[in-house]
């Protein structure tokens, strides 16, 4: 059953990569959002002369604010029907393929961020697989993202995961039907 559910088509996916996008540059209002939003004052990513002090040429992006912002696009919205960044939303599944699950992201920091710095990004699918889980026999659709800076290091990279089930309801009516 997994060799018939992960087809030629859904296997051709793996190995896509989108090409380069410039994200809009995180502000100071930004930052001051963030802050306000999470109440996390660390003087790094408030203070420049904190900053030089520790070691930096200036302020640093709080990493969570880097590591979410060119990835959160609200569900339902056209950004996200059309962001060419996320290939997993691109990919064709069986219809019945609509309960949609976070099943788990690693990332990895790995330069600092300044406060202005222009970021890049880039996706792609590193692994489809079906496994049997709670909910049934899933897909998971793995995808590596990248933020890049100006020079295009690598700053972040993170491994994200989405499991992808049948839809209870859609099966419901499919056995209505019969």
């Amino acid at each position: 059953m997994t060799d018939s559910l992960i087809t030629a088509e859904l296997r051709a996916w793996i190995g896509r990569t989108t090409p380069l996008r410039q994200v809009e540059i995180i502000s100071a209002a930004d930052v001051r959002r963030y802050v306000d939003a999470t109440g996390d004052t660390n003087p790094l990513w408030l203070d420049d002369d904190f900053a030089r002090s520790a070691g930096y040429r200036s302020r640093l992006l709080p990493p969570t604010l880097v590591g979410w912002v060119p990835f959160s696009f609200r569900e339902g919205t056209e950004r996200a029907d059309s962001e060419p960044t996320d290939l997993r939303r691109q990919i064709l599944l069986p219809a019945e393929y609509a309960n949609v699950r976070n099943a788990g992201s690693e990332t990895e920091w790995l330069q600092p961020v300044y406060l202005g710095e222009q970021l890049s990004t880039q996706s792609s699918i590193v692994d489809i697989v079906a496994r049997q889980g709670k909910a049934g026999l899933g897909i998971y659709i793995s995808q590596e993202e990248q933020v890049l800076n100006a020079q295009q290091q690598i700053v972040l990279r993170r491994r994200h995961t989405t499991a992808v089930f049948p839809d209870k309801q859609f099966i419901g009516a499919q056995k209505a039907d019969i």
